[in-house]
């Protein structure tokens, strides 16, 4: 089942300051015009659960939420990843883990990654996002892909495993080509189907007054390991607004625990990390950034 969300403009609230109800702001970047403000807003759990189900994480009143991640654990079991997707208003980002068999209660770490385009509100610039989505068949591995409308350029994405029973995984949320995005989970262990859905967000190619939009997607791999993982820096110039990781996995399979924003001075990317879980099988991982610049 395919279909678009078509946003509905809320009323802008003006905010002289980066503030979000329930979350801190960790970086603020700027592209090289000047035009494109992107902000990254973290969340840390209260306590410690077994799973979480739709966490969100607030982006300020004059920001829309187009992008962001969570981070589960590795260690000592595992805490892992079904969810990362906006809500229908832009307003979070919602994200949800889950421990698999083995019990290991966590304080997730969620992230949203907000945007702002000088020269509108966020009525204006909301107007000019879609977002895409698309379902899988019930299945134990689901693969599902959806890619944004004419005239709009893919700045982001996510995905939503629809899971019941013993689970069913995230095991790659990622750009497969520059206009569409694909997600992937599996039953692990436990037979559990599930639906998947995948979200593909864009922005108009040209914005009246503004300018052109420019999109870059970068990527890095990692060896091969039981527990993979990589880190990606977005090209100069460009602001980060998506996160993307596909696990190259066989034999029982290896899942995803950690997709996130991430930093380290005036580098800004994307880690992610992925796990075997109760049975040897070691892969590699691929982690996407993508950014944005108005031309």
């Amino acid at each position: 089942m395919k279909w678009k969300i078509m946003l509905v403009a809320l009323s802008a609230i003006s905010c002289g300051h980066a503030y979000a109800i329930n979350s801190n702001l960790i970086n603020t970047q700027t592209d090289l015009s000047g035009k494109v403000t992107i902000s990254v807003f973290e969340r840390i759990a209260g306590s410690a659960q077994q799973h979480f189900i739709d966490f969100a994480v607030d982006v300020p009143a004059d920001f829309v939420a187009i992008g962001g991640g969570v981070q589960g654990t590795n260690y000592p079991r595992g805490n892992l990843l079904t969810a990362s997707y906006p809500n229908g208003t832009l307003t979070r980002w919602l994200v949800s883990t889950k421990d698999h068999v083995d019990k290991n209660p966590v304080r997730i770490k969620a992230y949203a990654i907000g945007l702002k385009i000088a020269g509108l509100t966020r009525n204006q610039l909301k107007s000019y996002i879609a977002v895409n989505v698309n379902t899988s068949s019930y299945v134990q591995y689901p693969d599902v892909s959806v890619g944004v409308p004419a005239g709009f350029k893919m700045i982001g994405g996510g995905f939503k495993v629809n899971w019941t029973g013993a689970g069913n995984i995230a095991t790659a949320s990622y750009p497969a080509t520059s206009f569409s995005w694909r997600a992937k989970s599996k039953d692990h262990v436990r037979v559990s189907p599930a639906t998947l859905q995948v979200f593909a967000v864009g922005i108009r190619n040209n914005i009246p007054g503004i300018g052109q939009v420019l999109v870059s997607i970068d990527s890095a791999g990692s060896s091969f390991a039981q527990h993979p993982s990589s880190t990606v820096n977005i090209d100069y110039g460009y602001a980060l607004t998506g996160c993307g990781a596909n696990v190259h996995w066989s034999g029982a399979g290896n899942l995803l625990w950690k997709l996130v924003p991430s930093s380290s001075g005036n580098l800004h990317g994307c880690t992610g990390a992925s796990k075997d879980h109760k049975r040897y099988s070691p892969a590699t991982i691929t982690t996407y950034g993508v950014g944005m610049r108005i031309e």
